[in-house]
């Protein structure tokens, strides 16, 4: 089978011995790399129909149209294997995620842990003071409680019958060793929340030392109002793959690279 040669970018906090190691001169560098078709996999995240952020979800529809429909097309023109991550709810919905192999080792506490103490973990009684951010007073549940019955997969992306679709990040490393999966470029969403911080996201996965390359152009992040107009937190979240998990690619580059790969 063939590869996908693909142009990535990393940012790295050191410098050449003969260049003083400040922040100053720290600098983006860019490398060629080869991936074997046969062991990459293009992992969607949390692409979704609707959310209770308007904003946000009206700039994702956008990306998702013009970003990771072409992206996920292209990749599957090359071979690559399609790895669809939407969430334990969603993933629920597709009978794909049945046939994922058992998560083999998995330990289930057989009762809850001794400290903190119960009510303080749920917040409960006289420790409702100390519920977290999204729970406080308006909290995000006036929103969201009247979107999650609704929630789904955005209608723009294709799931077929031979796409893998997993709830878990147990489950996603079981297949990838399953398949013999090593390198891992990912597009979705939000680019701050999920793609790097669930569990089957780009922290979770470098973890397990697999190869991270996350297309930048394929995502978004939640922004607050004084990023939103350069989409600032975007971008931060990208350097921090950049610089702690892996690379970032242009959507230009790997869909030329899936045309490549796809003609050889």
């Amino acid at each position: 089978m063939s590869d996908l040669t693909l142009r990535v970018r990393y940012f790295q906090d050191s410098t050449p011995i003969d260049v003083p190691c400040r922040e100053e001169n720290f600098i983006r560098r860019e490398i060629e790399m080869t991936l074997p078709v046969a062991s990459t996999a293009l992992v969607l995240v949390d692409v979704w129909n609707v959310h209770f952020i308007e904003s946000w979800i009206e700039r994702a529809k956008t990306v998702t149209i013009e970003a990771i429909v072409p992206a996920l097309r292209a990749a599957r023109t090359a071979g690559l294997t399609i790895i669809h991550a939407p969430c334990p709810e969603v993933a629920r919905q597709y009978p794909q995620t049945e046939r994922n192999p058992p998560v083999v080792g998995a330990v289930t506490p057989s009762a809850e842990p001794d400290w903190p103490p119960a009510a303080f973990r749920r917040r409960a009684g006289e420790y409702a003071a100390y519920a977290g951010p999204r729970n406080q007073p308006p909290s995000i549940g006036i929103h969201w409680n009247q979107l999650s019955p609704q929630l789904g997969m955005s209608p723009a992306i294709e799931v077929r019958e031979d796409d893998v679709v997993v709830a878990t990040g147990g489950q996603l490393h079981r297949v990838l060793a399953e398949r013999g999966i090593l390198h891992l470029i990912y597009a979705g969403f939000a680019t701050n929340w999920c793609v790097l911080g669930r569990d089957y996201g780009v922290r979770a996965m470098a973890r397990h030392a697999y190869n991270i390359i996350l297309l930048r152009d394929c995502t978004t992040g939640v922004e607050f109002p004084d990023t939103l107009q350069n989409c600032f937190v975007t971008e931060v979240s990208i350097r921090e793959v950049e610089q702690q998990f892996g690379f970032s690619a242009s959507n230009a580059d790997f869909l030329a690279s899936c045309r490549r790969a796809t003609r050889e």
